[in-house]
């Protein structure tokens, strides 16, 4: 009987879905909700990973005295985090070396497509962790916890992958309290949401590099479960939540799903997503998107324009919608079977800004594109540095704007078609580094610093930003969000305050602000 659990977030950054602190994942609420259906009272801690750090002692006598101690990881998507730090491997192992004697589980994308350190890396294979764990749990978490607590680890089966969100709904629901342990709740915690699984491209195989198709056929969450999970969220006093757990919130509900690679979009099953979340938790501060497909929007545009404008309609303003367009070099494109071609991701950016182009009531334009550039992909030249620069050119002479991009090199992920082709990578990766690194810089010159001035004027103000640390004798503030900017505002602010900012000038990833009023963090949850 597994009578305590302890779950350790070592946090997951995969193409749908964060859990990057302020984000909490799915995973943990899916593990602990699939236990509680089955065991009302069982014992469940949930510890981050940052949390363990700063008192290991206390966590590895918590974890040893427990029946299961589960890991989550996979940080498959490069990036850069303010809120946490993800697991390194060297700290897993040592932490699983701690725990001897104890079963333990890994569960999330390190289980499925291998252990990723970031940009430029390549996983390290899920199966050089075998000895390490009890189980390593390649299908979906709650139907693994559903059959280990009524069959014990002999009859459990790690692969399965489930057939329909019956259990996950379930879990989902039950799983939400689980948020209540998270060091972040009651201040900026934004929980990810989940709409569907799976991309429409696994028809054509997807992105050479991405996980998602990998899922085989998308399946649709139905409307009730994630209303439901909305309203138990809210009724914890949660106060921000991002629709994030699919690739393309534009192909939900779409009746060409599994048909067709780019799905026509459904606006009335958003009408009725949107709607049905904000009447059940009518004070939510964010309800953001992360990723749409470009070529959705190219292919179906009418239909995505109004898609895109019912979530402006009920969304908070400064969401972004994550394009995903990897490459401008037509090259690259074809190589690595991208969604869209250069001219068609660049019509994306435009009509993304005329619909979500208008400044909201907190400072922020509703609704910007977001742009990834991914370099050290198979068909990748010196003419391809070339190429994306003359893109974000064009952006910035069109007067268009885009709320982030991310430059990256790739991480090879185990199970993808890119593991193939990983030498190929490796010496693109090392052929092209200094290439890579001098480009970054001229972007951050020629394009980061203009488009924030071109988002945030001078004297804009910002309502709501959350103070989350002080750094050199600056407060660093951001909205809770998707891909939110930050804002340093001088003096040492009490963290967790709420901010009202007006911006006075910019650096390349950040803009500094000058504090016009500051609200205390609120003793009661819900804030």
């Amino acid at each position: 009987m597994l009578e305590k659990i302890v779950i350790l977030d070592g946090y997951t950054d995969e193409p749908a879905g964060l859990g990057v602190p302020p984000y909490i994942n799915t995973y943990p609420r899916l593990i602990a909700g699939a236990v509680w259906n089955r065991v009302r009272d069982a014992e469940i801690r949930y510890w981050t990973i940052d949390e363990a750090r700063r008192s290991l002692g206390a966590f590895i006598e918590e974890a040893r005295k427990s029946s299961l101690l589960v890991v989550v990881s996979g940080v498959e998507v490069p990036g850069r985090y303010l809120g946490g730090r993800p697991l390194s491997l060297r700290e897993l192992e040592t932490i699983l070396l701690l725990t001897r004697g104890v079963d333990k589980i890994l569960v999330g994308p390190a289980a499925r497509y291998g252990f990723a350190s970031g940009g430029g890396s390549i996983a390290v294979e899920s199966k050089r962790l075998k000895n390490l764990f009890t189980e390593i749990v390649t299908g979906d978490p709650e139907v693994y916890m559903d059959e280990l607590v009524q069959h014990g680890f002999e009859k459990a089966r790690p692969w399965l992958l489930r057939e329909s969100y019956e259990l996950a709904d379930k879990a989902f629901k039950l799983g939400a309290r689980i948020v209540l342990q998270h060091p972040n709740y009651g201040r900026n915690l934004i929980v990810e949401v989940e709409t569907y699984r799976g991309c429409s491209r696994w028809l054509t195989g997807g992105c050479s590099f991405c996980i998602e198709p990998r899922y085989g056929r998308p399946i649709m969450r139905g409307l009730k479960g994630i209303v439901e999970e909305a309203e138990a969220l809210y009724s914890l006093g949660v106060r921000h939540i991002r629709l994030g757990r699919q690739p393309d919130i534009l192909a939900y509900m779409s009746e060409d799903t599994g048909r067709e690679e780019f799905p026509r979009p459904n606006p009335e099953a958003l009408e009725k997503l949107f709607h049905g979340i904000r009447s059940v938790a009518p004070g939510l501060v964010t309800l953001h998107i992360d990723n749409v497909n470009p070529g959705t929007i190219v292919s179906h545009v009418d239909e995505s324009v109004k898609a895109l404008k019912t979530i402006v309609k009920y969304h908070t303003p400064g969401d972004v919608a994550a394009l995903g367009i990897e490459s401008f070099d037509e090259k690259v494109v074809k190589a690595n079977n991208l969604k869209v071609g250069p001219e068609e991701a660049l019509e994306a950016i435009r009509i993304v800004n005329r619909v979500g182009g208008l400044r909201g009531w907190n400072g922020m334009p509703h609704l910007l594109p977001g742009v990834n550039l991914i370099y050290g992909l198979p068909g990748e030249s010196r003419e391809t540095y070339r190429v994306n620069l003359e893109y974000l050119t064009r952006i910035m002479k069109e007067g268009l704007m885009v709320r982030r991009l991310n430059i990256r090199r790739v991480a090879v992920l185990e199970n993808t078609p890119l593991w193939l082709k990983r030498s190929e990578v490796e010496y693109l990766l090392r052929k092209h580094e200094g290439l890579y690194r001098l480009h970054r810089v001229k972007v951050m010159r020629l394009f980061d610093k203009a488009m924030l001035k071109r988002i945030l004027p001078p004297g804009t103000l910002l309502y709501g930003l959350i103070a989350e640390k002080h750094v050199a004798g600056y407060t660093m503030a951001r909205f809770p969000g998707s891909y939110p900017v930050a804002v340093k505002v001088k003096g040492l602010i009490p963290v967790w305050s709420t901010i009202t900012a007006r911006v006075k000038g910019y650096s390349a990833k950040s803009v500094v602000g000058e504090a016009v009023a500051v609200q205390p963090c609120p003793s009661s949850m819900g804030g």
